[in-house]
């Protein structure tokens, strides 16, 4: 038994001898152009090998910058598969005869092509039934033949390729493999620019034509943790020219893939913005282009826009898809949002653009919790930070276009309350019904509570679908309460009070009523009418130090009185009414008291973006102006001017918006007052500055009216501000002569 031992052991060394004898001597670089020849006999497409390697264990050839050339109908001038290292793995005895017979195919680093044309086929169908372009088709880094090159023996005299494969054959592999590939997938019926996928991994196994075939395809995604989308089961036989229909039946399996990673892997803008870790298993079937998947996938630490929603969200399926007819059918739908569900069923039909949509949603008496924050992270009716619970019933059909469905059913919500670290005082609404028809959304009259303001509500939304809607809403709250008006604000989402705090009454009769492009904030802004009468006191804004602005204005900020601005406003009380007009908030007579002063405004803030379009002047006391260095101020001469009770007067355009106001001397303003001898006092700011602006938009001043009518001399007229500047040069002398 030792002596077998030691024959054995004997021959296995010889034998181990041999093979390496035989790698270090055969330089299988000889055999380049047969298998060359085999590889584009098997796929009918040029094919170019670099530098050639011999392993024995296992037995394989090694290929440096190995490339396929792609069908010369879609790209004659780049390769279809070009990689850093092509492994061959062929078999062994015949390869002692020095005959090459290829088993499988492992490709490094390789890179893939792949195109579908504006008929619907793609590059890949031709691969063993070549066309007569692609038959004739060369890679232009194909090296001409040297005399070195032992010639392919299937080549005759004459001929520069070998012949073509008959129309019958087709390629087969015991086994393909492809390392951190990147696939480039361009759909000329979808875009003009492809999309690229990379880091991926693919085993195919016995291909070969008329048989099934099994594949395992995974992903991995550069983030951290597992990150991997697999792809694993059998299909096939192919269905030539219709890939789509081939038999398939496998799973899907994803493990803790972030959305964000996807979205970067699949080139889709419309996950920007969420993330989260998504991980699920899902049964895949294709027979004759209908696709069947079942399964359950959730998302954990779910994001919307860098918001934490602190729920999962899990959504059980059972879909179909008819490939042919790009119908989506949701037999079983449902999507949980933490413990919430809401269950969906109905078709999605894709043919068209936008896809048609007939799906029925369905819940019954779910909390709104989950739902209301996914809506506030989103950005929709509800701002970020809003906490809202309450229960919800709804039972919807939209049918029609997907971005604007025709809906029929109910929604009704009861028991709502609205709070947030930014809501000082919580919004409640005891219950509110909407009835949705196919042209009109309708809400029943429902009230609005907070502290002990009530305010009263209706909206509806008529022809919805149609490219013009039209929105009927009506707001009224008497005697309402500054800080609910503000807690109602913040909680809806409304950004530009929130700068403002105080107390006092509102009294509100607003209606928005008129012609839409669209069903957003802004638009239904732009359709609002109404007025609104203020009487507010201890109210704080934090957009800008008016006193500062003002005391920088008139140059006098040297003074006790204006030291560095703190960048708030205390306003000890505001009156006024203002007017709203298609979104255009206008007031003739608002005023209020300053630390500095008192101070009444005069025109218009759009709703919409917020801009700001008003004439201010403030008046100081005359213990106050004389405080401030009284007609020995800086810069007085031109932005300021006294009354005849020793009141300094500033006169001030204030532009921005309302968050980030602008502040200019309102040198027109001042012309004006001079020359129409109005100057306002200390108990009726505003009063002067509203006739003012009445004489403004009436007859042009002269020195507007400057072009004088053909054949009539006009004498020279001083613009407003040399006029100013002798009126008040004026008033210094006869100031000055009598204490001469």
């Amino acid at each position: 038994m030792r002596k077998l031992a030691i024959v054995v052991g004997i021959l296995i060394v010889l034998v181990v001898a041999a093979l390496l004898i035989f790698a270090a001597t055969f330089d299988v670089n000889q055999y380049r152009g047969t298998i060359q020849a085999e590889l584009q006999q098997r796929l009918g497409r040029p094919v170019t090998l670099g530098d050639m390697h011999l392993k024995i264990f296992p037995p394989s050839l090694s290929v440096q910058n190995p490339a396929i050339a792609d069908d010369a109908t879609f790209n004659p001038d780049a390769p279809f598969v070009k990689a850093q290292e092509l492994d061959v793995s062929v078999r062994l005895l015949p390869l002692l005869q020095k005959q090459v017979e290829i088993s499988s195919l492992t490709l490094q680093r390789p890179s893939v092509t792949l195109i579908k044309n504006r008929a619907g086929i793609w590059n890949f169908a031709s691969l063993g039934h070549p066309t007569d372009n692609s038959q004739s088709a060369q890679l232009p880094s194909e090296e001409p033949r040297t005399s070195s090159t032992k010639p392919d023996p299937r080549v005759q005299p004459g001929q520069n390729s070998p012949p073509s494969p008959s129309p019958g054959q087709q390629v087969s592999l015991g086994e393909l493999t492809i390392r951190d590939g990147q696939i480039s997938v361009l759909d000329q019926q979808q875009s003009k620019a492809p999309s690229v996928y990379d880091h991926i991994d693919i085993t195919l196994k016995n291909f070969s034509p008329n048989k099934p075939f099994t594949i395992d395809a995974a992903v991995h995604m550069t983030g951290p943790g597992t990150q991997e989308a697999r792809l694993q089961g059998e299909g096939g036989p192919i269905v030539e020219g219709q890939p789509a229909t081939t038999p398939f039946r496998g799973t899907l399996d994803l493990k803790q893939v972030g959305i964000n990673d996807l979205s970067k892997f699949l080139n889709s803008p419309a996950l920007n913005g969420t993330d989260g870790t998504l991980t699920g298993k899902t049964k895949i079937s294709n027979e004759s282009g209908k696709l069947t998947a079942q399964g359950e996938m959730s998302i954990q630490n779910a994001k919307v826009r860098g918001m934490e929603l602190g729920y999962p969200i899990t959504a059980q399926y059972d879909l179909s898809n008819d490939l042919s007819a790009d119908l989506l059918t949701l037999r079983n739908f449902l999507l949980k949002l933490g413990s919430t569900p809401l269950q969906m069923a109905g078709t999605v039909n894709s043919k068209s653009t936008p896809a048609q949509l007939d799906l029925n949603v369905k819940a019954s008496n779910i909390s709104i919790a989950e739902a209301a924050k996914l809506a506030a992270a989103s950005g929709m009716a509800l701002s970020q930070g809003t906490n809202v619970t309450g229960n919800l019933n709804a039972d919807i059909q939209a049918r029609g276009r997907a971005d604007k469905p025709a809906l029929n059913g109910t929604i009704a919500g009861s028991n709502i309350q609205m709070s947030g670290k930014d809501i000082l005082q919580p919004v409640q609404v005891s219950s509110v019904n909407l009835t949705l028809t196919p042209s009109d959304i309708q809400s029943n009259p429902f009230n609005v509570t907070s502290g002990g303001t009530t305010l009263n509500a209706q909206f509806a939304v008529r022809n919805y679908v149609s490219p013009t809607p039209i929105v009927d809403a009506t707001v009224r709250a008497p005697n309402a309460q500054l800080p609910a008006i503000l807690a109602m604000a913040k909680a809806y989402g409304v950004t530009s009070l929130e700068k403002v705090s105080g107390a006092g009454t509102m009294n509100l009769d607003v209606h928005a009523s008129g012609t839409i492009n669209s069903i957003t904030t802004a638009e239904v802004m732009r359709a609002l009418n109404g007025t609104m009468n203020l009487d507010l006191n201890n109210v704080k804004y934090s957009g800008a130090d008016v006193n500062h602005e003002l005391a920088s204005i008139a140059g006098f900020l040297g003074s006790n009185m204006a030291q560095s601005g703190s960048g708030v406003t205390n306003i000890s009380k505001m009156t006024g009414r203002v007017q709203v007009k298609n979104g255009i908030a206008q007031t003739n007579d608002l005023q209020a008291k300053l630390d500095l002063g008192n101070v009444g405004a005069v025109g218009t803030a759009n709703l919409v973006d917020n801009t700001l379009n008003l004439h201010v002047t403030a008046v100081l006391s005359q213990a106050t102006s004389q405080k401030v260095g009284g007609n020995t101020v800086g810069g007085y001469m031109q932005t300021a001017l006294a009354n005849n009770q020793g009141e300094l007067v500033i006169p001030v355009l204030v532009t921005g918006t309302f968050s980030n106001p602008k502040f200019t001397p309102d040198v027109q303003q001042i012309a004006q007052m001079k020359i129409k001898g109005l100057v306002p006092n200390l108990e009726n700011p505003a009063s002067v500055t509203g006739t003012l602006q009445n004489l403004l938009g009436g007859p042009r001043t002269p020195a507007q009216n400057s072009a004088s009518p053909q054949g009539q001399q006009q004498p020279q007229q001083q613009n407003p501000v040399q006029q100013l500047m002798g009126i008040f040069g004026k008033k210094k002398k006869s100031d000055q002569q009598p204490q001469k």
